[in-house]
């Protein structure tokens, strides 16, 4: 009688004795696998290649679901033996094994070997089963087995398998074997050997054991499973020891795009798993070997790092976006392309932008690149070019496109400063300061801003003045596959306008003229192309950094080139840095793609002679600032400047310190009023004897109108 007593007959009788008809309704396996969310998510490039793998959970670490039948037969053979050696025969319950666990823990051993895999899977996916300081009550061991038998109806052996393995933490933070096989050894799970699914297997049992312990129960397992002359340990020690050191390394991988991967993430914008983004991966790898291959020669000079962003124009998709100089990078956990830095020069067109857009300026009107004084907060601002020299009279088409400072200094007095601010932060600048912060130097780019935030908005030029927002996901297009080329449709989304495209056609025009440029830079300059692009370079005060952004018909490139720590370089500027880069990339981009420059709007007219562009209904030649009607200045006080503080100094007779009012430009009938009281005519410079107190300077018109006002204190 007792060999006729089988495991499978005492299985049946076990199952008989616990089971006690209570329902429960358990999930679906491919609803236990579509609500398994992975720690770590995966972004494919724009042609679904996998591109970077970025985390967006911190309570666990889990990586893409595996099935059980892709594992190899010995890990799937070493885990069975270490857990539940007859998972294939048994309905949810092994009762010898249950039996026998008992039996060891009435001797003083643990209850825990008599727990199936199924038994093990159902505690996990049903919260009534958790136990309690870490010990399951009587009545929960009695549901668990009931559930296990339940479940095992429902699902087959191997969806229990495949859940489990993706289930189950195997050692701290590490949940389901892909992310243990990763964590501790650096590969994917269909790739591990005997040795380390041994090791794999005993940690389920015995997660935080010492890796002595480890070591020691996966020899034991080795020797069950291999033949006599396979037992030997010493390999199993070296793999363990190597794992365990490592450390858990859990590095990115892929990691194609780390920076644009954490942006995605921190902009919300993009969390599920397996999203097609519009990077290019070939072009991520491109850009980087560009931008490695002109960086570290200059290593000597103080440059170290490098970032680099390239957006499609019409749809605003992201095409590259390389943060640092990845492994060569001081910095590669920093992303490059978000940090806050000076603009310098690069912030010029916009200032010229919104005088055209305000018709004070046209690109034939004559600037005085000549010494000048500005006063302002702390003393007296001057200006100087990059090269100390002055041009004397210049078109506004060669102070920009040469990048004159003083030029574009005065061009900047001219305009409302808060109403450009206002502009720049159209533009998608962020956090700028308020107006007197900057003062006149913001021509110059004393504004912080990030190459991401510079690069759309001269994406902004190259779209005719109309803004939005970068893209991050791929919108398909036959042709991208047919052409071999990126080209995504003409769409724009949350699209508004800046400015006039009269006005970005005349920018554009500047930035693409190659004349103009020579004036500081000469004909042949690494900004040159044989291809239409419309460019500008930038340094930053004490060539601290320095950029290049620019755009083709198709493309907007932003390089930035400095290192991170914002130290000076030396010798470096936009034009020798970040200009190479540049034109590299974008010579990249369209090895196979045309760029040809706009076509003039309806309203933009030809100047022969002049060789000039300019707008219907404005003049369009060499005229002066403010002795042509259409171009009129209003009368602005520029000393002092608003909220300057003066201090009365003891040792000076009283009468011998004065206090200049100066205006911009002088007409007459305007009046200087000092609270409220008329001091005289405003037609030419008055000095006003100074006086201790809180004082309001207006200039005011024969109407009585209030045309400006500036605070002033005198301690």
């Amino acid at each position: 009688m007792i060999l006729l007593f089988t495991k499978e007959k005492f299985n049946f009788l076990f199952f008989c004795f616990f089971f006690n008809f209570s329902i429960f309704a358990f999930p679906g396996f491919e609803e236990v696998r579509s609500s398994y969310l992975p720690s770590d998510t995966l972004l494919l490039d724009r042609t679904g290649e996998e591109l970077q793998s970025i985390r967006i959970s911190y309570d666990y670490r889990s990586l893409q679901w595996t099935d059980s039948k892709t594992l190899a037969k010995h890990t799937i053979n070493a885990i069975l033996q270490s857990e539940d050696k007859n998972f294939w025969e048994h309905k949810g319950v092994d009762g010898l094994a249950f039996i026998g666990s008992v039996w060891e823990k009435i001797r003083g051993g643990s209850l825990r070997g008599g727990s199936t895999i199924t038994m093990q899977l159902v505690s996990i996916l049903d919260g009534d089963l958790k136990p309690d300081r870490g010990r399951r009550s009587f009545a929960q061991k009695m549901k668990q087995i009931q559930r296990a038998m339940d479940l095992e109806e429902t699902w087959s052996k191997e969806e229990i398998l495949t859940a489990y393995l993706n289930l189950i933490y195997f050692r701290g933070e590490l949940k389901g074997i892909r992310a243990a096989s990763f964590g501790l050894f650096q590969k994917n799970p269909e790739n591990l050997s005997p040795n380390e699914s041994y090791i794999l297997s005993v940690l389920i049992r015995s997660p935080e054991a010492s890796l002595e312990k480890i070591i020691e129960r996966a020899c034991f397992l080795k020797k069950k499973l291999e033949a006599d002359a396979f037992r030997d340990c010493d390999s199993l020690e070296t793999i363990g020891k190597e794992s365990f050191f490592r450390g858990m390394d859990f590095s990115a991988n892929p990691s194609f795009a780390p920076q644009f991967g954490s942006y995605v993430l921190r902009s919300g914008k993009i969390i599920s798993n397996g999203t097609k983004t519009s990077v290019s991966k070939s072009l991520q790898d491109r850009i980087l070997k560009i931008l490695t291959a002109h960086v570290s020669p200059l290593r000597s000079q103080n440059v170290k790092d490098g970032a680099v962003v390239v957006l499609h124009n019409r749809t605003g998709q992201v095409l590259g976006y390389v943060g640092n100089m990845g492994n060569t990078s001081d910095v590669s956990y920093l992303d490059l392309a978000q940090t806050k830095r000076q603009a310098g020069s690069t912030l010029k067109p916009f200032v010229y932008a919104q005088s055209f857009q305000e018709k004070k300026l046209t690109p034939g009107s004559i600037l005085n690149d000549a010494p000048t004084d500005i006063p302002v907060f702390r003393g007296i601002y001057r200006p100087l070019n990059y090269d100390k020299s002055y041009q004397g009279k210049v078109t506004v088409k060669q102070s920009l496109a040469s990048s004159l400072n003083i030029p574009a200094v005065r061009t900047l007095s001219y305009l409302d400063m808060g109403k450009f601010i206002n502009t720049l932060s159209r533009l998608g600048f962020k956090d700028l300061a308020y107006p007197e912060f900057y003062g006149p130097s913001l021509a110059l780019g004393t504004a912080d801003v990030s190459l991401w935030e510079l690069t759309n908005a001269y994406r902004t030029l190259a779209n005719s003045g109309m803004y939005s927002e970068p893209g991050f996901q791929f919108e398909d297009l036959s042709e991208f596959e047919k052409e071999k080329r990126i080209s995504p449709k003409e769409t724009f989304s949350e699209e508004f306008r800046i400015f006039r495209p009269e006005v970005t056609f005349l920018i554009t025009n500047i930035l693409s003229d190659r004349e103009a440029r020579s004036l500081s830079f000469g004909w042949e300059n690494h900004l040159s192309t044989s291809f239409f692009t419309a460019v500008k370079t930038g340094t930053s005060q004490d060539m601290r950094d320095n950029w290049c952004v620019g755009y083709s018909s198709e493309y907007t490139v932003g390089v930035w080139v400095g290192n991170a720590k914002g130290l000076p370089m030396k010798d470096i500027t936009g034009m020798t840095g970040a200009g190479p880069v540049w034109r590299e990339v974008m010579e990249f981009l369209h090895s196979e793609t045309v760029s040809l420059p706009p076509k003039p709007p309806e309203n933009i007219l030809f100047n022969t002679a002049k060789q000039t562009y300019y707008e219907k209904g404005l003049e369009d030649g060499v005229i002066e600032i403010n002795q042509v009607s259409n171009i009129r200045t209003v009368s602005k006080i520029i000393s002092p400047a608003d909220q300057t503080i003066f201090a009365d100094d003891p040792d000076i007779p009283k009468g011998r310190q004065k206090i200049l009012f100066k205006l911009n430009r002088y007409e007459k009938n305007l009046n200087w009023f000092l609270n409220k009281k008329k001091l005289g005519s405003a037609s030419e410079p008055f000095f006003w004897n100074l006086e201790k107190g809180n004082f309001q300077l207006e200039l005011v018109d024969q109407s009585g109108k209030v045309l400006d006002q500036v605070l002033f204190e005198v301690r």
